[in-house]
């Protein structure tokens, strides 16, 4: 018997998320990238990008992500994901920079038997002064993963 249901929470806002104050950009519009990948990184390597955030419980992305590590197939013209924050070969750090805004750092543990051209993205929700989440998406430059 697994017992009794613990009750559904997802739809409720907790007292803290209430009072946040509205996300600022700092250094920019929200999504820019403040630090690019390198050109070209070698498989095992880590690859570190940060972006112009906002506060990561805005939107805790239930059955979506925050982060996509994704690769380009150049024989369809199309980008697939390989990792997400779901995937041990990456991290997202949250760091708030007092009023000016948020930092988010995103790092990828680069396979040993990665190959090809890749990009970084990260999907946020800032919210407004009048308390309005607005879904936005930044997007690194592509680089490539070669020996």
């Amino acid at each position: 018997d697994p017992g009794p249901r613990p009750p559904d929470l997802s739809q409720r806002r907790l007292s803290w998320q209430r009072r946040r104050p509205a996300d600022e950009p700092a250094g920019g519009v929200f999504g820019a990238v403040l630090v690019q990948p390198p050109a070209r990184v070698a498989p095992g390597a880590r690859v570190v990008t940060s972006f112009v955030g906002a506060y990561p419980n805005n939107d805790l992305h239930r059955g979506s992500t925050y982060l996509q590590v994704q690769q380009h197939d150049d024989g369809a013209g199309e980008w697939h994901t390989i990792a997400d924050d779901g995937d041990w070969s990456t991290m997202l750090h949250y760091r708030r920079h007092g009023r000016a805004g948020s930092r988010i750092t995103i790092t990828w543990d680069v396979p040993p038997d990665a190959a090809g051209t890749f990009r970084i993205r990260y999907h946020g929700d800032a919210r407004d002064r009048a308390g309005v989440l607005r879904p936005f998406t930044g997007t690194s430059r592509e680089f490539a993963v070669a020996p």
